[in-house]
């Protein structure tokens, strides 16, 4: 288990050597006041140099095209590779500041405020420092601080700003260009040549927007024909469409009053019998389904009889029974069954259960005999539909049994044999509507030819005056840019903030240096507290002299 550290015990021994602590930041931080007030006052004057111009370049490809630096911001990599340029040619000409050949040439210039020491290249170099100037937003600027620190703040202003002009003319004696824009010198006359061929260029595209622009007019009748080419078309197929409508009506009334006749009459006969078919084929199922629910109550019956369940009136409903059989099933064969309507009197008497068992068993036995003579009726009956053996009469309705040559109406469309009716006049209508809809189609694809023959022209008028517009306008910014590039002589930078003599000194800082000795002294006086401390010393000052004087006395003796 990690033992807890307890902080009580440095702060008694901080809070018992405050005195120690207090003396030692008091002595340091005087000792270091003193130390900077002997010292020389130091002044700082500050020069600007800016760099004046970003490179231009020329390039001549189809035409003049210039290329400035404002093109590469459009592309992310070439703004980075354009903004790196930029930065190592001021970080080239920052270094440059601390040059030899300035150092001379400023001594050179100022010998007669320079003592000799001062006057010498090399100890001018160490006043002088080159640096980029910061931005309030943190970025660095086009201007280049040539900063000189020196006893004398007149001496210090006169020296920045005398490295400043040399630094001027050094630097553009290196990247003066003024000789690259000589091939460049006709430019004016490329200007002028440019403009007049636009001017030509112009004037033909005008000339041909008064006189040979037709593209419009045609095009606007172009619409027109195809409107009646699409009107006539439409004209067309109504009269066809109304020709074969007429013809298709007389057909149909012809053929409705000879064969459809014909027809209708052999139909009706057809119905009949298939509604007779039907009819027998219903009371057939019908009278089945009758003498099954008959069987099912003679079945029950026996059953009670047998079992001797009687309710006191068997001879009423043995009655009854029999009643709703004779009514029901009318074709048995109830003369061979020995059974008779008899009498009231007689049937009630007839109380014997073996005799109503026999005569059930006798009934039961003529309509178990009928159902299934009835379900061979009806199995074939529905064989024959399916098979179509009962529709032979449907033969009377076929083309052959119609017999049309014999018949009545076949006499009547013999007549028509080979006749078109109304179709020819179709053909007559059509031809002249015809040749008018291919003259107009013919005409509408030569007006279409010129209108491209036009617009291809048009646009070769238009490219010719825009390419030359074009020409001009980039030929005249070029020469501007010349104009420009000339008249800065071939500078590259530009002394543009002379120096002027400060009125406060940057050092020696005697806060900054006093609050550092401060410091330094309350880190001694501490170390010294926790020292003393461990070596067990009184911590009240009297004590302390004491005990040092004492282990000291030995020694000395």
């Amino acid at each position: 288990m990690e033992e807890e550290i307890d902080l009580r015990i440095y702060i008694d021994i901080l809070l018992k050597w405050w005195w120690l602590i207090a003396l030692a930041a008091l002595v340091v931080g005087a000792g270091a006041f003193v130390y900077t007030a002997s010292q020389t006052p130091v002044y700082e004057a500050t020069a600007g140099v800016v760099s004046l111009r970003s490179r231009v370049e020329i390039s001549l490809g189809s035409g003049f095209e210039s290329i400035s630096e404002d093109d590469f911001l459009l592309s992310p990599q070439a703004s980075a590779a354009l903004l790196d340029r930029n930065q190592r040619r001021l970080n080239t000409l920052t270094g440059m500041v601390r040059s030899g050949s300035i150092a001379r040439q400023v001594a050179g210039e100022l010998r007669e405020i320079l003592d000799e020491e001062d006057a010498a290249p090399a100890r001018l170099m160490e006043y002088v420092e080159g640096r980029l100037m910061s931005l309030n937003g943190g970025g660095a600027s086009d201007t280049i601080e040539i900063v000189v620190t020196h006893p004398n703040p007149l001496i210090a202003a006169e020296i920045a700003n005398a490295w400043a002009r040399a630094f001027e003319v050094h630097v553009n004696a290196i990247y003066g260009e003024t000789s690259s824009y000589s091939p460049f010198a006709d430019i004016s006359s490329q200007v002028v040549t440019a403009k007049s061929e636009y001017d030509q260029a112009q004037a033909v595209w005008v000339a041909f927007l008064n006189t040979e622009d037709r593209i419009a007019e045609l095009q606007r009748q172009v619409a027109e024909d195809e409107a009646v080419i699409e009107k006539l078309r439409s004209g067309r197929q109504d009269s066809v469409a109304a020709v074969t409508d007429a013809q298709v009506s007389v057909q149909r009334r012809l053929l409705n009053t000879s064969v459809v006749a014909e027809v209708d009459a052999n139909l009706k006969v057809f119905e009949k019998q298939r509604d007779e078919l039907v009819r027998i084929f219903d009371r057939d199922y019908a009278r089945m389904r009758r003498l099954n629910d008959l069987l099912l109550d003679a079945n029950l019956m026996r059953t009670q009889l047998l079992a001797g369940e009687s309710t006191g009136n068997d001879a009423l409903v043995w009655l009854s029974f029999k009643a709703k059989v004779f009514d029901t099933v009318d074709s048995l064969p109830f003369d061979t069954l020995d059974i008779t309507m008899a009498s009231l009197e007689t049937l009630l008497s007839a109380t014997d259960p073996v005799t109503q068992v026999a005569d059930l068993d006798a009934l039961i036995v003529a309509m178990t005999g009928e159902v299934h003579r009835l379900e061979i009726s009806l199995q074939t009956q529905a064989e024959a539909l399916a098979a179509r053996e009962s529709y032979q009469f449907l033969d009377a309705l076929t083309v052959e049994a119609l017999d049309m040559e014999a018949a009545p109406s076949g006499a009547a469309l013999a007549q028509f044999t080979g006749w078109q009716g109304l179709l020819p006049y179709a053909d007559v209508l059509k031809a002249p509507l015809d040749q008018e809809i291919v003259t107009l189609e013919t005409r509408v694809r030569g007006l279409k030819s010129e209108i491209t023959d036009l617009q291809g022209r048009k646009d070769e008028l238009r490219n010719n005056r825009d390419l030359a517009w074009n020409a001009y306008t980039n030929l005249l910014s070029k020469e501007q840019e010349i104009r420009i590039a000339s008249s800065s002589a071939g500078s590259d930078v530009r002394f543009a903030s002379p120096a002027v003599p400060p009125r406060k000194p940057v050092g020696p800082r005697k806060m900054t240096n006093t609050a550092i000795g401060l410091a330094v002294g309350l880190m001694g006086g501490v170390v010294g507290a926790f020292l003393f401390s461990y070596l067990g010393l009184e911590s009240r000052p009297r004590d302390l002299w004491a005990q040092l004087t004492k282990k000291q006395t030995p020694a000395s003796a």
